[in-house]
């Protein structure tokens, strides 16, 4: 059985991928490594339920919760009970397939909002593009290549390996941008036409939570007039409020010279639903609340 440190560890290591790929990403991943452990999976049938249940209590409490997975567990979750009997091996084939409906059912979904998303891109667009998940960096794919149109990015350098896939999706197909310090934004306002974000989820308490650095750009542009798309799948709809999305909070300690500064820093930041002009879903644009 996995101890409070296993689980730590593996919550900062949910927390990478979601820093390097978009949670989005990260869902279509660990639904498939979910899927490989299981086929690989040697034990004991009395132990399999169980080690199963484990699993599924860890990834639903990830700091932050990942609810597009934590909805599609618990969905699984209920399905499975009515489909516990039979040899080791028929559950284990049976949980597959289970979880494989899951992954294509999301990866569906995530393939309908990139459409959405270039359809939203228009001829002589310049789009502030703030922390994009895969869906966002395809959609400009699609927008320039499928649909010929000529826009621009003002491409935002927050993390490092987010920027890094934005740039290279952009030079791949040629795509104009301009790439700036996150902090350089208020020089382009006149220029811009369109802030495109994306989300870890939404709560019930009209919050949405975003990558770091999100909130900043969405103030910014929300009072110079800049719309902003929010573009982000239903199944990221939370059930609950903020305070239960588990957004982690780490204290650190860095010295610089002869100074130890005591840093306080979070996972993720959130933006309130009124800063948002568009809410776009796999089912089109989601009227506000």
């Amino acid at each position: 059985m996995k101890t409070v440190t296993d689980n730590q560890t593996l919550y900062h290591l949910i927390r990478d991928y979601m820093q390097a790929m978009g949670t989005s990403r990260t869902t279509i991943v660990a639904l498939q490594s979910y899927i490989d452990a299981v086929r690989r999976l040697d034990c004991n049938e009395s132990d399999f339920k169980p080690l199963m249940l484990e699993l599924n209590q860890v990834i639903k409490s990830a700091e932050p919760k990942i609810v597009s997975l934590t909805h599609l567990i618990e969905e699984f979750e209920a399905e499975m009970e009515t489909h516990s009997m039979g040899s080791l091996d028929q559950i284990k084939e049976r949980t597959a397939e289970l979880l494989t409906q899951k992954l294509k059912r999301f990866e569906t979904d995530t393939l309908k909002l990139t459409r959405h998303c270039a359809d939203r891109i228009e001829t002589g667009d310049f789009i502030i593009a703030s922390s994009p998940t895969a869906y966002i960096c395809d959609a400009f794919a699609v927008a320039h290549k499928e649909l010929s149109r000529s826009f621009r990015v003002l491409a935002l350098k927050q993390d490092f390996l987010r920027t890094r896939e934005l740039v290279k999706t952009l030079e791949h197909h040629q795509i104009p941008y301009e790439l700036i310090p996150q902090y350089n934004l208020s020089h382009y306002l006149g220029q811009t036409t369109k802030l495109f974000i994306s989300a870890v989820s939404v709560t019930t308490d009209q919050k949405a939570v975003t990558g770091l650095g999100t909130a900043n750009v969405v103030s910014i542009c929300h009072a110079h007039n800049v719309p902003v798309y929010l573009f982000v799948e239903s199944l990221k709809f939370s059930h609950t409020p903020l305070s239960d999305q588990h957004i982690y909070r780490e204290e650190t300690e860095t010295k610089e010279s002869n100074i130890t500064f005591h840093m306080t820093t979070y996972s993720n930041d959130f933006v309130g639903m009124h800063r948002v002009d568009h809410l776009i879903t796999e089912n089109g644009e989601k009227p506000q609340q």
